[in-house]
């Protein structure tokens, strides 16, 4: 699929991400540069790998799935997390990000990313992220610096703080129990956004990390305890 990539203006800085549902195989990428009136093209491959993603079977109340797991709520839930995203990337922020990424919270991983969801036998789809089981009140942490897009209930992450970091790269923290920051706040590396609790569809206290460029999800593997140089 053809798409354009989106660079911060001077900066050689650019994020290309493959979701769980790319087919492996090499791929075509072209760069354009222009400089007065001349223009220049190099062209790239890009490897995408093959990952297998195990399946992950949760138990939960029937009722409660019924309830909230419904196609309006998951369509309206998904319009408001894309438009909010949609918004600030026309913003088009530098990089704010500094150092490490660093985990919001410390505890058992209970769901990798990608894992092939079925809930009550019911396929829902991938994991977007990973679940980091917690006791509800546990402070959760930015995982680096960057700009507060969203703070709000959803139906089915329940209350959702949303932390845009420059360049299309977003980190999403949901289920929480409590909200600390508010939409437009700048927040900085470790610093308290929340708590974990279990609002919206959730089977037990925890917290459910995703992270996207742009609108694909990426597995939280690929920044968490890492830097991203872009100077």
């Amino acid at each position: 699929e053809s798409k354009q990539l989106q660079f911060y203006k001077d900066q050689y800085l650019g994020f290309v991400a493959a979701s769980y549902f790319t087919k492996p195989g090499i791929y075509p990428l072209s760069v354009k540069v222009t400089k007065d009136t001349q223009s220049y093209t190099r062209d790239y491959s890009i490897e995408i790998s093959k990952r297998d993603f195990p399946e992950d079977r949760v138990v939960i109340n029937e009722k409660n799935r019924k309830q909230i797991l419904t196609l309006d709520n998951v369509n309206t839930d998904s319009k408001t997390t894309t438009d909010v995203r949609q918004k600030a990337q026309a913003e088009a922020l530098p990089p704010l990000w500094k150092g490490k990424f660093i985990w919001p919270v410390h505890g058992k991983i209970t769901t990798e990313f990608g894992r092939v969801r079925y809930m009550n036998n019911i396929e829902e789809g991938r994991h977007s992220g990973v679940d980091i089981a917690a006791p509800i009140g546990t402070p959760v942490l930015a995982c680096n610096r960057g700009k507060v897009i969203f703070a709000g209930d959803l139906n089915v992450t329940g209350l959702t703080v949303i932390v845009h970091h420059g360049m299309g790269l977003y980190t999403s923290y949901c289920h929480l129990s409590k909200i600390g920051v508010t939409e437009g706040e700048q927040v900085d590396t470790g610093e308290a956004i929340g708590q974990v609790g279990m609002t919206g569809l959730a089977t037990g206290p925890h917290l459910h990390l995703t992270v996207r460029v742009d609108e694909i999800c990426i597995d939280p593997y690929l920044i968490l305890d890492n830097e991203i140089n872009w100077n």
